[in-house]
């Protein structure tokens, strides 16, 4: 199934989505502009979801895919964001909600400000913050980790020459380091034109996300959470994902043997059939 992806509204410089029917469910996209609608795996969660009857809630981030609102790159402005989508869209909370990486951060900490907006919660390949995905072992981010310097050059030129180009180059990188099976890897090509484009907003976000640590705070969240990992996940390793469904008070932990940081992508069917149990095991109000 491939969804529509035009924006139903753009309110304010934010662009909106209302994608499918049935009962709603809010995908944080990641604050750092990269999972937009109808764009990688972005589009392979809404996918997903439309295939369990379920009407997908979105936005794209500021100054990123429809959105042409300035970008102040903070978490504050992304659960603002996330209102307004749900205000502008009439859309009832408590609601379910879903995110992938750095927008599963960004959704936990939207749950902890906004405990009353979220029903059921489910995590995908995330963490609570810098030390989940920087500091533990697995990690790519860790200087331990084996790929850890390749990465740190590519960071480097990306440092010395902040463009589109040493961008992708670094963003190819960790993607082959994401997968078990290198099949599902797709890099995106380097032209000429792109050492003369700007960055898109990763390294940006990085600087943000780095100070953030919501292990603290995790026993404050009370909504059903299912929290989903790969075993051989390299950005928010393992460990980042039990340390969750240890905080979390009513949390389940599974775990993907053959899958990386995408277990939606390598270990698709089963990835659904989780997700799907979850929903009826835990029905909501």
């Amino acid at each position: 199934m491939r969804a529509l992806t035009e924006p139903v509204l753009i309110s304010n410089g934010l662009a909106l989505y209302r994608i499918g029917e049935g009962e709603p469910i809010l995908l944080m996209p990641g604050p750092h502009r990269f999972q937009i609608p109808g764009d990688g795996s972005a589009q392979l969660l809404i996918d997903g979801l439309l295939s369990l009857g379920r009407q997908v809630i979105s936005f794209d981030p500021p100054q990123s895919g429809n959105s042409t609102r300035r970008a102040h790159l903070s978490m504050e402005e992304m659960h603002q964001c996330a209102d307004e989508t749900l205000d502008a869209l009439e859309i009832a909370t408590p609601v379910d909600a879903i995110g992938h990486s750095m927008g599963g951060l960004t959704v936990l900490a939207y749950t902890l400000e906004r405990p009353s907006s979220i029903r059921r919660l489910i995590l995908v390949g995330t963490g609570s913050g810098r030390r989940a995905y920087m500091d533990m072992s697995g990690a790519l981010a860790n200087p331990r980790h084996p790929r850890f310097w390749g990465m740190g050059l590519r960071a480097l030129l990306h440092l010395a020459l902040p463009c589109r180009a040493s961008e992708t180059l670094m963003n190819n990188y960790i993607e082959r380091c994401s997968f078990v099976d290198q099949q599902y890897v797709v890099r995106q090509p380097v032209r000429s034109g792109d050492w003369l484009r700007p960055r898109t907003g990763r390294a940006d976000w990085h600087r943000i996300a780095s100070k953030l640590d919501y292990a603290p705070r995790l026993s404050e969240i009370t909504s059903p959470t299912l929290i989903l990992c790969g075993r051989h996940d390299s950005q928010f390793p393992l460990a980042a994902a039990e340390e969750l469904a240890q905080g979390i008070p009513k949390a389940s932990l599974i775990v993907f043997e053959r899958s990386n940081h995408f277990p939606f992508i390598e270990e698709r069917v089963e990835f659904w059939q989780v997700v799907a149990k979850f929903m009826k095991e835990f029905p909501g109000d």
